[in-house]
C-alpha cells in the first residue's frame, strides 16, 4: 500500500537570542506564528522570517518552519 501525506497545518518560527544564563551560555526563545498557509514557497518564509527577526529587540538567530500532515493508506 502507498501512503499519502496531506499537508493540514504550517507555522513559522523566529528564534532570537534572549540573554546569557549564568554559565554564559546564550538563552535561545522563539516566537511562533501560526496559521501560516500549507503551500507558502520556503523562500518567502525566509526572508519574511528575516524582515520579522530584523525588528526585534534582541539578537535574531535563525527562521524554521513546521509542518503538520495526515498519513493515510491508499
Amino acid at each position: 500500500m502507498a501512503v499519502v501525506s496531506t499537508p493540514v497545518s504550517s507555522a513559522l518560527s523566529i528564534k532570537f537570542k534572549a540573554g546569557i544564563d549564568s554559565t554564559g551560555k546564550d538563552i535561545i526563545k522563539a516566537k511562533k506564528f501560526s496559521n501560516v498557509k500549507v503551500t507558502a514557497a520556503p523562500d518567502k518564509l525566509l526572508e519574511i522570517g528575516t524582515a520579522l527577526g530584523s525588528l526585534l529587540k534582541n539578537e535574531f538567530v535563525s527562521v524554521g518552519r513546521t509542518d503538520d500532515s495526515v498519513l493515510v493508506n491508499e
